[in-house]
């Protein structure tokens, strides 16, 4: 009886245990980074401009993105809060020289419209350039 309750203790103690990692682990997993689709509330204030319609943001939280929207009349440090969809990635050099990549994302409401050029930026979607072919 007793090895009987000794063995329902440590079954009990294990499973405790597992669930506890399991929970820190999808914790971990959704905090990490946000897939694209999802749609998010972006604050922060602009950093540079990389396309007519699209500039580098400093969030709030100190993040760099790459927002993508209507822009009436740009300009560096502008303050923009809105509702984003997640598109890809953007790749950048930063002011040290090196190599960076910043998450896209569309504001919601320029979405039908501006797609096409988060779909540009995509540092996934460019291709290779091409070489000549010659026919002989």
């Amino acid at each position: 009886m007793r090895r009987l309750f000794s063995i329902t203790a440590l079954l009990a103690t294990l499973s405790l245990c597992t669930a506890c990692f399991t929970t820190m682990a999808l914790t971990a997993v959704v905090l990490s980074n946000i897939t694209p689709g999802e749609k998010v509330t972006i604050s922060g204030r602009t950093l540079e401009q990389v396309h007519p319609q699209a500039a580098l943001l400093q969030t709030d939280n100190g993040e760099t993105v790459c927002i993508v929207c209507a822009f009436d009349n740009y300009k560096d440090g502008m303050k923009v809060k809105s509702k984003f969809i997640r598109c890809g990635l953007y790749q950048y050099t930063g002011p040290d020289g090196s190599e960076r990549f910043a998450p896209i994302f569309v504001r919601k409401k320029d979405f039908k419209t501006h797609w096409p050029i988060a779909a540009q930026l995509d540092v996934n979607t460019k291709s290779e350039p091409q070489q000549a072919e010659v026919y002989i």
